[in-house]
Parts: structure tokens; C-alpha cells; sequence
């Protein structure tokens, strides 16, 4: 047996799991959770002595209860959240200067009008694929370098999380492409630095790394904390959304894989940089050198059912078998908790998660379908908008995965609500599975693992959602233009 190993960063807990090459049958993972530090408004933080101890013990977990021998480990890769970086100098180069800044940190937002007024918004859409957004790496670089001036003098490296990942396990400094994208740092048609940019803005390029494609062995592993033999190769991994929708069976062409969990990203995998005049999809490289990827996210859909279940003192689960005793369009019940539309203005100005339409002639089943039909319905819209984006063309293919992905009843609904057949990947860790196909295509072995078996789910006609559909996006509208959000409080 050859195996894998591969850690998953996320924004709340890490993972450490092993697996096997040629069927990548996750063997054993273990999940270590991690703090975030909120030191001011609007700050993310997170301790990178901290996260890499939880890294060691995680690691050490995977592999002990994996119980395989040093000999049949082949190599360790890593996924992780996109956005979040740190910054690293001193002797060396090898210390971090300071704590780990998250994606969800939103310190950039007093540098979105320099972007506006001295790039201008096409054009960094045009060069970057990103409109602006204060969670993206480089207007959190330009807060840095302006709030921190003595730690940006310092600095000699920039490095990703999964970069920070590599560098920890190998001593070796690079970037995998797709996090130079996700932060609006690249040049993404040209798959390199976006150099001018960086130079206008007065950040420069001498602390950025070398850009890895996908599935480049970087290095070897020189870090014994992690329980792994020594000298392994260390591959780069890619984005975390787009490592899972491969693990699943997407990221190819013609297909949009929908990954409904917390927030529902939508992505499709094309074959040119698409230069939407809408700027709607933020778009970066694909895991393969000759595709691109243009997204969107549904919202916090998932987020705010898991809410409402807390708040009713029922599961999840609960909450999905009570919906389900509603008829579809809830009864004229509409809720705002996702997104029809990813842009710039739907991202700077958000519609309020609300209900509309509600009465004492309603009940706890009709809230809780208007909640997973919100839901449905803007995965519908993004569907549709990522259509006209890349090319007016139906994907002949919509692939479901992600947490609801599991619940019978939501593939129904989202079939149904979409019109379109469904095809839905029964993978336990995609994340894993994704991490060991790259693993494998790095060492150049002679097979790839097997697809995931799928579940097809065919739409039936049903009236009543096309005219909640209809409904939800006119309230949705109303909202976005008429109550601002110092109205509600955000």
C-alpha cells in the first residue's frame, strides 16, 4: 500500500489525514481546532506557533492511526483557506513576524477607494479577476504596509497559508498560483505576479515567492514534529474549494460543481480567462495549467439554517424534516438568507437575512422551507449568472456536493427548483481525495484514482417554486435598494 498524507486549513480547525494513492480511501484524519483572534475591529488573527503545534498533533494522530510503516509514505501535500497569509524575516528569513492574518479579516476596507481611484475597478477586474473586496490579500497588504510599517520593512517573505504549510514542512518558499489569484495579486491570464500592479501600489514584488503550478514537488520534508519520515516529497496543493470540487468529480469543462455548506461557492472550470463586463465571477487558475476557473458563492446559506436550527432548540436535521411538511413556495413565505448575485455591489451593500410575507397563519415548517428554498433559489440565480459569464452556453452538467449535498430532500429541491438534472458525488473527505490525486499526478504515477460513485437526481415540475422564485428575487432586489445597512444595524 501507498499512501498520502495532507493537511486542510480552515478558518475555525485544521486537518490532518492520510490516504491511499491508488484508491484514495482516507485511512485516518484527525481534526484539531484553532483559535482566532479578534485584537481589533475588523482583525483576524491567528497564531502561527500556535496553528503549527495543532498542525503536529493533528499529523501524529493521522498517521498513528493510520498504522503503516515509514516506508509506505510517498509524499504530503496541503489545501487551505485562500486570502490569509504571513509574513515571515528575521535570521534567516525563517521567523514569522507576527500573528496570521484570516480571510475573514476585513482591515483592507480603507484601502478599497486607492484601488478605485488610482487602478480603476475594470481594470483590476481585467488583471486580476477580483473586484474590490476588504477580505482579499492585497488591500490587507496595503493596511499592513501602512499601519505596520516596521513589520513590512522586515518582512523578505509574503506566504499563503498553504504556503506558510510548505515552507514550515520543507524550508522551501513558494506560492501556488491559485492564492496569488484569490488574494488579487496575479496576473491571471498571464498565471504570474501581477508586477506593475504591485509596483503602482508601492508594495513591490521582492517579498513575493516563486509561483508553483499545482502539484510541483517543492521540497522535502524536513520537519520531524509530524510524525511523517523524513525526506518525503512535499507537494503543493491548491484552494481549498477548488481542491474539494476536484475531489468530488468537478473542475471540468462544461460542469458547475455547487459546494453547499456553510456558504455555497458555484464553480466553473473554462478554457480562457473569461473578462465578464458585468465583473460578477471572480475568476483564478484552474488546477490544470491550461484551465481557468470563474466563481461565485451563493452566501451564507448553510450559516444561517444552522442559526435558525440553534434558535429553535432543534438539529439541523430537525429543522430539514420540518420543512419538508411545508408545500414548495413555503406559502408565500420568502427569506433573504442567500445570495442570488456575487459582485461587487450585492458584496459592499448586502440585503438583510430577513423574512417577508410571514403571518400567525404560518408555522415553524413554512420559515424553515423558506429558508432551505432561499437556498435553492440562489444557487438557481448563480447558475444561471456564471452561465451568461463564461459564455451564454447551459452547463451540460451541475454537480452537488457539500454538507446539504447529503440531505435527499435538498438534492430534490435544488433539482427541481434549477430544472436541472443533478449529479451528486458520494465522497467522505473530497478535500483528501482531491490532495491525493495531485499527490499522485507529482509523483507521475500510472493511474489516478477512481471517480467517486454518483447519485442522479432527475427535476420534476413544480409550479409552485418558479413563482417563489420569481418572488424571492424581487424581494431580494427591493431589500438591496431600499434598506441600506446602517438601516438594520450592520
Amino acid at each position: 500500500m501507498t499512501l498520502v498524507a495532507g493537511l486542510d486549513y480552515g478558518g475555525s480547525s485544521l486537518k490532518a489525514w492520510v490516504a491511499d494513492l491508488e484508491t484514495a480511501e482516507v485511512l485516518s484524519a484527525v481534526t484539531e481546532a484553532t483559535d482566532t483572534a479578534r485584537p481589533r475591529p475588523y482583525a483576524a488573527e491567528f497564531s502561527p506557533a500556535g496553528w503549527w503545534s495543532a498542525t503536529g498533533a493533528a499529523m501524529r494522530g493521522a498517521v498513528e492511526a493510520a498504522g503503516q510503516p515509514p516506508g509506505a509514505y510517498a509524499g504530503v501535500t496541503a489545501t487551505s483557506l485562500r486570502q490569509g497569509f504571513v509574513l515571515v524575516g528575521g535570521r534567516d528569513g525563517g521567523t514569522e513576524l507576527g500573528p496570521g492574518v484570516l480571510n475573514s479579516d476585513r482591515r483592507g476596507g480603507p484601502h478599497l477607494e486607492t484601488l478605485r481611484t488610482r487602478v480603476g475597478v475594470e481594470h483590476l477586474y481585467a488583471l486580476t479577476g477580483h473586484w474590490p473586496a476588504p477580505e482579499l490579500t492585497l488591500p490587507k497588504l496595503l493596511a499592513v504596509a501602512g499601519d505596520q510599517p516596521e513589520m513590512w520593512a522586515a518582512a523578505e517573505r509574503l506566504l499563503f497559508v498553504h504556503d506558510w504549510a510548505l515552507w514550515r514542512m520543507s524550508g522551501q518558499a513558494v506560492t501556488e498560483v491559485s492564492y496569488a489569484c484569490a488574494g488579487q495579486m496575479a496576473d491571471v491570464g498571464r498565471r504570474g505576479w501581477a508586477t506593475g500592479l504591485l509596483d503602482e501600489l508601492g508594495l513591490g514584488t521582492s517579498r513575493l515567492a516563486r509561483l508553483v503550478e499545482p502539484a510541483t514537488v517543492v521540497g522535502r520534508l524536513s520537519d520531524e514534529t509530524l510524525g511523517l519520515p523524513l525526506g518525503i516529497p512535499v507537494i503543493s496543493g491548491g484552494g481549498d474549494a477548488q481542491v474539494a470540487a476536484f475531489g468530488a468529480g468537478g473542475m471540468v469543462p462544461a460542469t458547475v460543481c455547487v459546494v453547499a455548506g456553510s456558504t455555497t461557492p458555484l464553480q466553473a472550470a473554462v478554457s480562457s480567462f473569461p473578462v465578464d463586463p458585468l465583473r460578477h465571477p471572480w475568476v483564478s487558475t484552474h488546477l490544470q495549467p491550461d484551465l481557468w476557473v470563474a466563481e461565485t458563492n451563493a452566501g451564507y446559506a448553510g450559516m444561517n439554517f444552522g442559526w435558525l436550527a440553534a434558535t429553535t432548540g432543534r438539529t439541523t436535521a430537525e429543522l430539514s424534516d420540518l420543512a419538508v411538511q411545508s408545500v414548495p413556495g413555503a406559502r408565500g413565505v420568502t427569506a433573504t438568507v442567500a445570495s442570488p448575485v456575487w459582485s461587487e455591489e450585492s458584496w459592499a451593500t448586502k440585503a438583510p437575512s430577513t423574512l417577508v410575507g410571514f403571518t400567525m397563519a404560518h408555522g415553524p415548517a413554512d420559515v424553515a422551507r423558506a429558508f432551505v428554498e432561499a437556498h435553492a433559489y440562489a444557487i438557481r440565480a448563480n447558475i444561471d449568472d456564471l452561465e451568461r459569464a463564461v459564455g451564454d452556453h447551459r452547463f451540460e452538467r451541475v454537480l452537488l456536493t457539500g454538507g446539504a449535498a447529503r440531505n435527499g430532500d435538498f438534492r430534490r429541491l435544488v433539482a427541481d427548483v434549477t430544472g436541472r438534472v443533478l449529479t451528486v458525488p458520494e465522497v467522505s473527505d473530497s478535500a483528501a481525495a482531491g490532495g491525493t490525486a495531485l499527490v499522485a499526478r507529482a509523483l507521475g504515477a500510472t493511474h489516478r484514482p477512481p471517480p467517486p460513485p454518483v447519485v442522479v437526481v432527475e427535476p420534476r415540475p413544480a409550479d409552485g417554486y418558479e413563482v417563489g422564485h420569481r418572488r424571492y428575487l424581487a424581494v431580494f432586489d427591493a431589500l438591496q435598494a431600499h434598506l441600506p445597512p446602517e438601516a438594520y444595524g450592520s
